[in-house]
């Protein structure tokens, strides 16, 4: 005969194995504890006995404790400290970097104390690269993109009218890279996808009006140098440098109104205007910012302002499409483009310290 479980027994089951588990946990938590409180106990312990000189016993009271993670990050790199005093008095040096080296992947911004850290302590964390040698990050933000006409064309007279543009506002986002070169000055990058608008207006043979609406895709590569000013935790910069963008993508929305009735004289879907436009974009780069220090890496505020240096126009393509000449009267003008982009980011400081030339054996 098959015995069956009730729902009771089934509940009951359940209940028991809770109760083992919660148990089992708590015993746990509970062994942790004391880990933890013993391990406390001994750093003092450490403390008392590194000042009464007995520098042999620092290493042996303290490793375990390292080991099981029974100390906190702080009381672990008070304890790393300790091992490392007791190995550079008791002129055991190779040991003293070695500890240094796991005091550090610990905590890499790791300061020395002037008032209370031995000189010795002091030489050793010297003779160190210990500042981040390079960040990475991401940054999120919005441009105002502006043409500049310095060849007019169009079916009207240009000599009296070249029609007006306006920038507009749009998005970018993308990725950061810095190389720290030394204390002030940074070499940075970034590679973006930009999103740019535009606005151009014109008044054709005083009785029609022309509205184009154009939006751009834009890869983006801006390398900057930047110079670094302020205190540790808020700091500024200055950057200048040159960037060169690759278009993926541009379409035009394009009407023509009567100026007094206001009334569509010419509307469609909108334009794809790729052809008419040059691939690539060559500007030159300048702006600064605001860096936070925020954990291991920096909140920033980044200013830059891309002044475009070649024709976007493509001259091989202007007249290559008939809509845009024969049904709404548009011819591109030759221009440059130029972006103001703000954005606001993360940039996560990584490190990787070495032993100076000048301090090696």
């Amino acid at each position: 005969m098959k015995k069956r479980f009730t729902p009771f027994g089934t509940f009951l089951c359940c209940m028991v194995l809770f109760l083992i588990s919660g148990t089992i946990l708590a015993q746990n938590k509970s062994k942790d504890s004391i880990i933890e409180n013993r391990c406390v106990q001994l750093l003092r312990d450490s403390e008392k006995t590194y000042e009464a000189g007995r520098i042999d016993a620092i290493e042996g009271m303290l490793l375990p404790c390292i080991q099981k993670d029974g100390f906190s990050k702080f009381e672990k790199l008070q304890a790393y400290r300790l091992i490392i005093l007791s190995k550079l008095f008791d002129g055991r040096d190779e040991e003293a970097n070695r500890y240094f080296l796991e005091l550090i992947k610990t905590d890499p911004e790791y300061q020395v104390n002037p008032v209370t850290d031995p000189s010795e302590f002091i030489n050793l964390f010297n003779s160190y690269r210990t500042k981040p040698i390079y960040a990475l990050g991401f940054k999120v933000g919005m441009n105002v993109t502006r043409p500049n006409s310095f060849v007019p064309y169009g079916v009207y007279n240009t000599g009296e009218n070249t029609g007006e543009y306006k920038g507009l506002l749009n998005l970018q986002f993308g990725f950061n890279a810095d190389i720290y070169l030394n204390k002030k000055f940074t070499l940075g990058t970034d590679l973006l996808l930009s999103f740019k608008k535009y606005q151009y207006k014109n008044t054709l043979l005083e009785y029609t009006e022309l509205v184009s609406k154009e939006t751009q895709l834009w890869l983006e590569l801006p390398v900057v140098l930047k110079y670094t000013m302020g205190q540790q935790k808020l700091r500024y910069y200055l950057q200048g440098g040159a960037a060169v963008s690759m278009m993926l993508n541009s379409k035009a929305n394009i009407t023509r109104k009567d100026v007094n009735t206001q009334s569509n004289q010419a509307i469609g879907p909108d334009v794809n205007t790729h052809d008419l436009r040059n691939m690539f974009n060559y500007s030159l780069v300048g702006g600064g910012g605001i860096r936070y220090k925020a954990g291991y890496g920096y909140l920033v505020l980044d200013v830059k302002y891309m002044y475009g240096l070649n024709n976007i126009s493509n001259p091989d393509n202007k007249y290559s499409n008939s809509d845009l000449v024969y049904k709404y009267g548009y011819i591109d003008n030759n221009f440059t483009l130029n972006s103001l982009m703000f954005s606001v980011g993360y940039y996560k400081s990584f490190y990787k310290p070495k032993k100076l030339p000048t301090h090696e054996k």
